[in-house]
């Protein structure tokens, strides 16, 4: 359209909207009445007192023709212009900053990478170049993470390992400082990848009156890539447990495909599994597969490369797990002596290595039978008298027992336990469990992920195994769902499972809640209701199961099927999962780029899980070189809009590979305790992610500043812009218009208009 309208009107509409129109030979008043009035009596006696024999319609129209040709004539002949200002020849300073990161290396700048482009673009002979240097003063810089000065394109090498836009405009308006810097011209892909904040560095210049002018460069339309965007899994697990990883995938300028996905473990190829993928936005998949050994180990997921793909270099992603041998304990309160008891622990004794489960079974009033228990005072009167006792554990199952078994405090201590000690709960049915037990006003039912009403629904009580579970969608990959290494078998094998009994129905789950598995009615498939769910609740997680009765899955089904022991172990697993101790240190993330900041986050608990401020708390981290550097960590005291309530610090690595971090915390002297974690330093390739010519930010940046974006094959038009820049340095110029092609056509327009009427009336 731009190129239209310069056709016709000689100019672009950016020039018209920074002029203003104007007459260069203006005669004066008195002149232009008299031609007017001698005009108007001409054309009055020709057309209105004259001989000529025509209707008042046609008149009139005749008239009107003719007195918009001479009028457009005389506004010709009185020359009209255009004011604009201009700038003076090499009197004002532009900044010119090009992008030399490694996104530069892609191949899609017409049938050339986007560095090799610029570098045409900035040669010395080339019409962009010579331009600029007909009017202005040129400071040419490059830049990645800093912004250098550029003398020689082919300096240019594209090898930076991030983009600062924001530092590098900075950097050259600091240069230019009192030598008149009129305006910056940014040429890059627009892949800004750093923290800082861009915003601020736009309201600086739009302050100071400098317009960025932004050249892109790379691909806008039909970018062909597959992208590894992230990986989200657990940074710490139990050895045995098998890895749930939610990748997610995005496809530019592919229609819906298959795309394969190799997990590699320390560089060993672990597992491959290929997805349908829908084009044009990113998609989660999942994968699942069970670490080989304990330790920390490096994840790679990476997609198979696509035909046509313009980069490679985001296809994966890397991530850090920690696999421990640890002992977690989970205490389990019984009320009765019932089958659940029994076939939960007879499963967990077979195949579980890790879980410790503690067991306190009332067999009659003040009786106990303690299972796991270490010294005949634990657990003595059924359940731990203290919170200290209580929080030395990590997860707690509450069986069928009734709400008055414990005093008030103790079951604020339960609620505790979750809340703020970070603990796994799970609530199992029962003819004394939930509303049934009386625990709809208590402290329970507050963390509870159903709504207890105190009210009992115990109708199918009496038909039993009449419920069989169905998984539901969030169900379906859920850790402790898995039956068998392929989910689709799993479904066939929960498909399979006897029916169960459910004594107590509670069908209004709180917001936040995840249904894992629904019941489904033997008898009237149409009916369902909850049978497992769980909810985040403060540090820790709830669950709540309403049947009685997985026994069955074990005693009604052939012995070699292992569905009951594999649901109780991946359930307790995954109960613990998040379970933190009392001293705890992790980075906010798990995988960082050379020179990015490590933020370290430690954690310094008494026994009852509250926060020790006044710890002497420090860090030592050992480089993969084997060296080692200590780093203090000082309490962050939170404001009340803040939610961090633990010991801080920062570190900047400087060489790559794994990092291992042990954090000890002291009190007066003695040493309290001490935590271990990792974090890995790689090239994460972010310059390769979201590769494609970011458009949107690119013109950002000139409509903040006053600028304007061009494609870089425009890069002329964009000289011509800045010819037109006001400033101090800049003088008013008169472009004319009367030679435009417009007003050649519109008095030919209006010449023949007059002609056809008249041929049409028998006056031609």
């Amino acid at each position: 359209m731009d190129n239209l309208i310069q056709f016709f009107f000689k100019y672009k509409p950016s020039i018209y909207a920074k002029g203003q129109l104007g007459l260069a030979a203006r005669p004066s008043v008195w002149i232009l009445s008299l031609l007017a009035v001698g005009a108007i009596a001409l054309i009055y006696y020709l057309y209105f007192r004259g001989t000529l024999k025509l209707d008042s319609g046609p008149r009139i129209a005749l008239a009107a023709l003719r007195v918009a040709l001479v009028a457009v004539l005389a506004i010709l002949l009185m020359r009209p212009s255009l004011v604009v200002s201009s700038v003076i020849p090499k009197a004002n300073y532009i900044a010119v900053i090009g992008d030399d990161s490694k996104s530069m290396q892609i191949l899609d700048e017409a049938g050339q990478t986007r560095t090799a482009a610029v570098k045409s673009l900035l040669d010395a002979q080339s019409p962009f170049s010579k331009g600029l240097d007909a009017k202005f003063k040129t400071n040419f810089y490059k830049f990645s993470s800093d912004a250098v000065k550029l003398t020689d394109p082919n300096q240019l090498t594209a090898e930076g390992i991030s983009t600062d836009i924001a530092g590098a405009m900075q950097q050259a308006v600091k240069d230019a400082s009192g030598n008149g810097l009129a305006a910056i011209v940014l040429i890059s892909d627009g892949g800004a990848n750093t923290p800082r904040d861009i915003a601020a560095s736009l309201r600086e210049l739009r302050a100071r009156n400098l317009p960025v002018f932004t050249l892109g460069t790379g691909s806008t339309e039909q970018f062909k890539d597959a992208e590894m965007v992230r990986v989200n899994m657990p940074r710490r697990l139990l050895s045995g447990s098998a890895v749930i990883a939610d990748a997610l995938v995005r496809l530019r300028g592919y229609e819906n495909g298959k795309v394969t996905i190799q997990v590699s473990e320390d560089g060993h190829a672990l597992k491959t599994e290929a997805f349908d993928i829908k084009g044009g936005e990113a998609q989660t998949v999942t994968l699942e597969f069970v670490p080989s050994s304990p330790g920390t180990h490096k994840y790679t997921f990476a997609i198979a490369p696509l035909e046509g793909e313009f980069t490679n270099e985001d296809n994966a992603a890397e991530t850090l797990l920690e696999v421990t041998n640890d002992q977690p304990k989970v205490l389990y309160i019984e009320g009765e002596p019932r089958w659940e008891y029994g076939k939960m622990r007879f499963s967990l004794s077979k195949n579980e290595k890790n879980v410790v489960l503690v067991s306190s079974l009332r067999s009659a009033d003040g009786k106990f039978y303690r299972q796991g228990v270490e010294s005949g005072e634990q657990l003595e009167k059924g359940f731990p008298m203290t919170a200290e006792e209580l929080f030395s554990y990590q997860g707690f199952v509450l069986g069928s027992i009734e709400a008055n078994f414990f005093n008030f405090e103790q079951l604020r201590m339960i609620e505790q336990f979750v809340a703020r000690r970070g603990g796994g709960f799970m609530a199992l049915g029962g003819s004394r469990a939930y509303d049934a037990g009386k625990y709809a006003n208590t402290p329970i039912a507050d963390l509870l992920p159903f709504t207890l009403d105190d009210r009992v629904d115990g109708a199918e009580v009496t038909e039993p195994g009449k419920w069989k579970a169905t998984l539901t969608q969030r169900g379906y990959k859920h850790a402790i769902t898995r039956l068998a290494d392929n989910r689709d078998q799993s479904a066939k094998e929960w498909a399979g499972l006897p029916a169960l009994t459910i004594p107590e129905f509670l069908t209004a789950t709180k917001p936040g809640a995840i249904v894992l598995l629904e019941a489904q009615n033997v008898n009237d498939k149409s009916r369902t209701v909850p049978l497992l769910a769980e909810q985040r609740y403060g540090r820790g997680r709830s669950m709540a199961l309403l049947t009685n009765d997985t026994w069955r899955w074990r005693m009604q089904l052939d012995a070699k099927n292992t569905s009951h022991e594999n649901f109780w172990r991946q359930t307790l697993r995954y109960l613990v999962s998040t379970t933190p101790a009392p001293i705890e240190v992790q980075s906010e993330r798990d995988v960082y780029a050379a020179n990015d900041p490590v933020r370290l986050r430690g954690e310094v608990n008494d026994k009852k899980f509250e926060a020790i401020k006044d710890a002497q708390v420090s860090a030592r981290i050992t480089k993969p070189s084997g060296q080692f550097v200590d780093v203090p960590m000082a309490f962050n005291f939170p404001a009340e809009s803040a939610d961090m309530n633990d010991y801080q610090a920062e570190y900047k690595p400087d060489e790559q590979g794994l990092y291992k971090v042990e954090l000890t915390a002291k009190q007066g002297g003695n040493t309290l305790g001490t935590s271990q974690s990792n974090f890995l330093v790689t090239e994460l390739n972010r310059e390769f992610h979201d590769a494609a010519q970011n458009v949107e930010l690119l013109n950002r940046i000139a409509a903040e500043t006053g600028g304007k974006y061009f494609p870089l094959s425009k890069a002329s038009d964009l000289v011509e812009e800045l010819n037109y820049l006001e400033g101090k340095n800049s003088e008013r110029v008169s472009l004319d218009l009367w030679d435009m092609p417009f007003n050649l056509l519109l008095l030919l327009g209006l010449a023949s208009a007059e002609w056809f009427l008249r041929k049409r009336k028998g006056l031609a």
